[in-house]
Formats: C-alpha cells, structure tokens, sequence
C-alpha cells in the first residue's frame, strides 16, 4: 500500500459497484469519494485529488474528455482507466508508482480484420502476457472470463487472434503483464 493516504476520484455508471469500489479504498486509508455524474469534470477539480479513475461503464468519448480536461486541471494527477473485477489490483499498482503508464507494456488495441479480430501489444520489456475477455452472456450481473493466449514474450509487437463470435461477445478485452500490469481495450457496451 501507499506511504500516505491518497486523495481519490472514483467515477462509474453503476452506483453499487462505485460504492463498494469506494468503501474498499476508505477501509485502506484513503480518502474515496465516488460518482456517476455524467459530468464530473465540472463538479470535482483534479487539483483535489492524487488519482482519478474512470470505470468501463465510461464510454470513450467521455473517457477521452475526462482524461483532456483533469489533465488541464492538474497535470500531475493520475487518471486511470478501471475494470471493476481488477480495478483493485489497477489502483495498489499506480498507488505504487509515480506514474501510471505502462513500463512493460506501451499500447494495446483490439481490431476487426476480415476472418478475425487482432489483438495488438507493444512490449518494452521480456514479461509473461495473459490476454483474457470479459463478457456478460445473457443478463449475467459477474462476468465470464475466457482465455485468449497466456504465454512470455520479448520486446517488440505482438498480435494475437480472437474470434469474431468472441471478441463481438465480449466487453473487455484484458492484457495483464506479468501479472500485475493490466492494459483494457472495451470491445462493446456492457448490457443493462
């Protein structure tokens, strides 16, 4: 954990995962505080917080206003990009750290090819990749996991294969490096 406490900013769509997600954080020591604002950008300054986190519920178009603007507001908080089945392992992370990008791994980004989708990932160092796929079948509230690849790999680029009928089931495809960096690619909106 942290040496000190850390001022958070949990923004969600599901009102019960936020609050369990906040609970958890305060039960650590920390200073939590959640919502489900569609607009708390204007209700909360990043000047108020050490890291900012921004829940898969959060479509890109926000996600991508959010991130611009806290930045505008204070270059140096940390805004990061959540899944809640890990979203505590995410945070202990870059609580640990001074900065939240990626040191094994620099980008990642599922695509939709012409027999499959393809999984790219940038490497920086030799580590073990796990890519998995979240996915909510019918009106499940828990997600099943499916493994995609688990396997070591060098610096450099990689691709992977996933099927259609996979990748267009699925919400979240999860790259985990070494076990404890985690990048998210959100295949499809989560059902209501």
């Amino acid at each position: 954990m942290a040496s000190r406490a850390k001022r958070i900013l949990v923004i969600g769509r599901r009102a019960d995962i936020l609050e369990r997600s906040v609970a958890a954080l305060n039960q650590q020591g920390h200073s939590a505080v959640g919502t489900v604002s569609e607009s708390p950008d204007t209700e909360f300054h990043a000047g108020d917080f050490d890291l900012i986190t921004l829940g898969g519920g959060v479509d890109a178009a926000t996600r991508e206003r959010l991130h611009a603007r806290f930045k505008e507001q204070n270059k140096d908080v940390m805004v990061l990009d959540v899944y809640a089945p890990i979203a505590g392992q995410q945070i202990a992370r870059a609580l640990r750290r001074s900065s939240v990008d990626g040191e094994l791994g620099s980008a990642f980004s599922v695509t939709e090819g012409d027999e499959a989708f393809v999984a790219r990932a940038t490497i920086e160092r030799a580590c073990t990749l796990r890519l998995d796929i979240y996915s909510y079948p019918g009106s499940a509230l828990e997600p099943e996991v499916a493994r995609v690849v688990y396997t070591s790999v060098t610096p450099g680029t990689h691709e992977f294969e996933l099927a259609k009928e996979l990748a267009r089931g699925g919400f979240m495809a999860v790259l985990t490096l070494n076990g404890e960096e985690h990048h998210l690619h959100r295949l499809e909106p989560h059902p209501r």
